[in-house]
């Protein structure tokens, strides 16, 4: 199965990632990486036996896409943002209503991006999400009264979300987050901002979308749409300008239970309990594979499967999608391939726990 068409991602770190769990697991760049890297080698091939699916793929995987990294932090930008096909902000362990110029600075940029740049793909994950909603649409996260949410955790998808993943009715999501507060002068200076160069100029008023909730946080994700699909109410994977998640698809269950370890004086006794307790006992199947899926098409414009658009026309009257099939011969690769390779084998586990035959096509960045 030939892989789709070059894909080019900027990646904005906004994160200063602990040497600890760095020396573990790898790079923000590196865990966004293999994420698109294990998602990419499980649709190529699904015959092949894990060790020569890596070794006959990986080559022509990386070649498929190139994640150029910048350091929000740092200050770092693309000088030509169009040459992207999409840009991810990283989650962080900062609050959005920290008083740092960098994170200033960052709003302005995704203003600017989103309101300027309408053919570059927007993607936030945690923090990412976060300011995204604030400094493009003026939307204020409000104070999580039930805490912090870490862990595996259910998001129940509405009609939005049911649209953009098809065929089920939630998914499995693994969460790192405390939801920020808003200081009302944080919240005025990115005020400032999005009446300056308002979103839905270009756009109707009502500008996006939340697609999912959990038991502990009203808004997982927010996607945004192009002004014809969001006033006819048909939309496709080119029509949707920008998605956020909440949750963190490069996050495995180890990577979030070493985090915990990290952040434990942070987070607190007993949300470090309740956050343990529920990596512990989690039976099910996280899907980081329906979101990568979905953020690779975002990224890439491009079809996935086979020449049928990987998400076709939604209406509110509720078209099939023609791809129905097509999207369920892939999910079905990837549960082929997943019994032969885990996730944890690409990025998934501590460097200690590889094994050492398949360590050796991890890619490290």
């Amino acid at each position: 199965m030939a892989l789709p068409p070059h894909s080019k991602v900027a990646l904005l770190i906004c994160d200063p990632t602990k040497e600890e769990f760095i020396d573990s697991y790898g790079t923000i760049t590196s865990l966004f990486t293999n994420l698109y890297t294990r998602f990419l080698i499980s649709i190529t091939n699904p015959t092949a036996d894990a060790s020569t699916l890596i070794k006959a793929f990986l080559p022509e995987v990386i070649q498929s896409f190139r994640v150029d990294a910048f350091s929000a932090i740092e200050r770092q930008y693309p000088t030509d943002v169009d040459q992207y096909d999409s840009i991810i902000v990283s989650g962080s362990a900062h609050s959005v209503n920290d008083h740092d110029g960098w994170i200033t600075q960052l709003a302005e940029f995704l203003n600017t991006t989103a309101t300027e740049h309408p053919k570059v793909k927007l993607i936030g994950i945690c923090f990412g999400h976060q300011i995204i909603s604030h400094a493009v649409f003026g939307n204020p996260v409000r104070g999580n009264h039930k805490g912090w949410e870490i862990g595996p955790y259910k998001v129940t998808l509405n009609d939005t979300g049911k649209k953009l993943f098809t065929d089920v009715e939630s998914l499995n999501i693994e969460m790192f987050h405390h939801d920020a507060v808003f200081t009302k002068d944080q919240h005025a200076a990115f005020r400032k901002l999005y009446e300056a160069k308002p979103y839905h100029k270009h756009r109707p008023e009502n500008t996006f979308h939340i697609w999912g909730s959990s038991e502990k946080t009203a808004n997982q994700g927010i996607v945004a749409l192009n002004k014809d699909a969001e006033e006819s109410g048909m939309f496709d994977t080119d029509d949707i300008h920008i998605f956020t998640c909440q949750g963190h698809p490069e996050l495995t269950q180890g990577m979030t239970s070493y985090l915990v370890d990290l952040f434990e004086n942070e987070i607190g006794k007993d949300s470090v309990k309740e956050a343990r307790t529920l990596i512990a006992d989690f039976k099910g199947t996280l899907d980081w594979y329906k979101l990568t899926m979905f953020m690779w098409a975002l990224s890439t414009r491009h079809t996935l499967a086979l020449g049928f658009p990987i998400f076709t026309i939604f209406t509110p009257h509720g078209v099939k999608n023609p791809a129905d099939e097509v999207i369920k011969d892939i999910e079905k690769t990837f549960k082929l391939f997943g019994n032969l390779l885990p996730i944890e084998s690409l990025g998934g586990m501590s460097k200690k726990e590889k094994p050492k035959e398949e360590s050796l096509f991890v890619l490290v960045v």
